[in-house]
C-alpha cells in the first residue's frame, strides 16, 4: 500500500489509511503495467502510421482517398 496524503498530519493519515484498508479499499490486485518494451513497440508503432499518413497527405493531399489512390496506383503498374 502506498502511503498517500490525505489531511496532510502523518497520524491523520495513517488512521485514514488503516480504516480505509479495513473496509477493503485496498483488495483488488494492482494492475498489471505495460513493459517498456511494449511501450517502446506501440511508440514506434504509432510514429510509422503517423509517417505514412504523413506522406499520404504530402502525395495526395488529403488522406479520404488514399486507400483508393494506393489501389489504383498498383493497378496501373
Amino acid at each position: 500500500m502506498k502511503n498517500t496524503v490525505y489531511t496532510g498530519l502523518a497520524n491523520d493519515d495513517r488512521r485514514i489509511a488503516e480504516e480505509l484498508q479495513a473496509m477493503g479499499a485496498f483488495d483488488q490486485p494492482q494492475a498489471d503495467e505495460k513493459s517498456a518494451l511494449a511501450k517502446m513497440i506501440a511508440a514506434v508503432s504509432e510514429f510509422v502510421t503517423w509517417m505514412r499518413w504523413k506522406g499520404e497527405v504530402g502525395v495526395y493531399g488529403c488522406r479520404v482517398g488514399a486507400a483508393h489512390a494506393r489501389r489504383m496506383e498498383a493497378m496501373a503498374a
